[in-house]
């Protein structure tokens, strides 16, 4: 395969994946949003690491960091805009525990989820 059609497939497997992550929200109360990077990779039909590795490439991020970004902008309007407990919050962004959440929300905004929605 030549260097054009490679830089192609995985700039189109970006944008799928881009694509796959962005139909996830907004997040809905009752629908557990997917944070794990082998479901993307299974969905994409490519090996978790190499889905990794192009991303890391055409975005400077890993698949994790990705969607922990777009899972993070997605708590901070949730927080914002809703009126959901933190517990109904963190289970429709995919966490398994609410203080699992706090402790993802508080290490990159610098205070809690109850303190971000009191300001």
């Amino acid at each position: 395969m030549d260097i054009g059609k490679q830089h192609t497939n995985t700039a189109q497997l970006v944008q799928r994946f881009l694509g796959l992550l962005e139909n996830q929200f907004p997040a809905q109360r009752n629908h557990h949003l997917e944070r794990s990077p082998s479901y993307y990779a299974e969905s994409l039909k490519v090996h978790v690491n190499y889905l990794n590795r192009v991303l890391k490439r055409h975005l400077g991020k890993t698949t994790t960091q990705i969607i922990s970004d777009r899972v993070f902008r997605e708590a901070k309007r949730l927080l914002r805009e809703t009126y959901w407990s933190i517990t109904e919050t963190a289970f429709a962004l995919g966490f398994s525990e609410p203080n699992h959440f706090s402790h993802f929300f508080k290490k990159r905004e610098g205070r809690s989820p109850v303190q971000f929605r009191g300001e």
